[in-house]
């Protein structure tokens, strides 16, 4: 388990808060307390109210969003019930490696967004709660960037997928630093079917040699449908890692970390 520091601030609260992280193999949702109520998700942009018995108690106190409550062809659709309208602050700690020496020390990921009105006049995927149109927040990515040695790396991609962000951090850091986490790992990656924000990296440590034949997209397809992974976090970091800098599977190379 891991936790990470954050600042929460919505209309009724501006408190520091700790994100717990339980960093399991079937990644289970993070999750945070704010005044005495726990949410969770599976990404830090990604917060439902984890017991839904206290919509009522919470509602005047927190701006959530309630979804669901109807049926498509025959199959029921649970209420949802979406943290909104909050900003949030977090500083992830991540193993990072500096190339002068190989040395490692720590580094911190920090990510600053909010979640604000949407704008109704451009085009979203509708949302109901039973019979009415709800809409879902905007997410406005402040700051997404890597700190080490008194250096800060600023991604240029202002979102909350860690993929996409991460990339262009190891790109920026190429000559000098190496995050060491799952991400940069050599026996990790995205299904070719998609992925979400965060925390759906596929992990064959277990399955190493057969992981290192895969080089396109085909090939994953072809040989890794059935073979079993495990679900691992962008950040997570464990005893089988190796630096992805020699073959590429069907993701390719970090950007910057096979670079000489």
């Amino acid at each position: 388990m891991k936790i990470w520091k954050a600042h929460y601030k919505d209309k009724f609260h501006d408190v520091d808060t700790d994100i717990i992280n339980p960093e399991t193999d079937h990644n289970e949702p993070l999750s945070l307390v704010i005044d005495g109520i726990e949410f969770s998700g599976v990404s830090i942009g990604d917060l439902e109210l984890k017991d839904a018995n206290k919509y009522d108690e919470i509602k005047d106190k927190f701006c959530i969003l309630r979804s669901g409550g109807y049926s498509v062809y025959g199959i029921d659709v649970s209420y949802c019930y979406e943290l909104q309208r909050y900003s949030l602050d977090v500083d992830i700690p991540v193993t990072v490696v500096r190339r002068c020496d190989d040395s490692e020390t720590e580094g911190i990921i920090h990510i600053s967004f909010e979640y604000k009105e949407q704008d109704k006049s451009k085009h979203r995927a509708k949302m109901y709660c039973g019979n009415e149109l709800v809409y879902h927040d905007d997410a406005v990515v402040h700051e997404f960037s890597l700190h080490v040695d008194g250096k800060c790396f600023h991604s240029s991609r202002l979102t909350l997928d860690f993929e996409s962000a991460l990339t262009d951090i190891c790109r920026q850091t190429a000559k000098e630093y190496r995050i060491k986490c799952c991400f940069t790992c050599q026996y990790s990656d995205y299904s070719p079917y998609g992925n979400d924000y965060f925390g759906s990296m596929l992990c064959y440590c277990d399955n190493k040699e057969d992981y290192l034949k895969v080089n396109n997209k085909g090939e994953f397809i072809e040989h890794f449908s059935d073979t079993p992974y495990k679900m691992r976090q962008e950040t997570y970091l464990c005893g089988e890692y190796s630096v992805r800098d020699k073959y590429p599977g069907y993701r390719g190379y970090v950007s910057g970390v096979n670079d000489t």
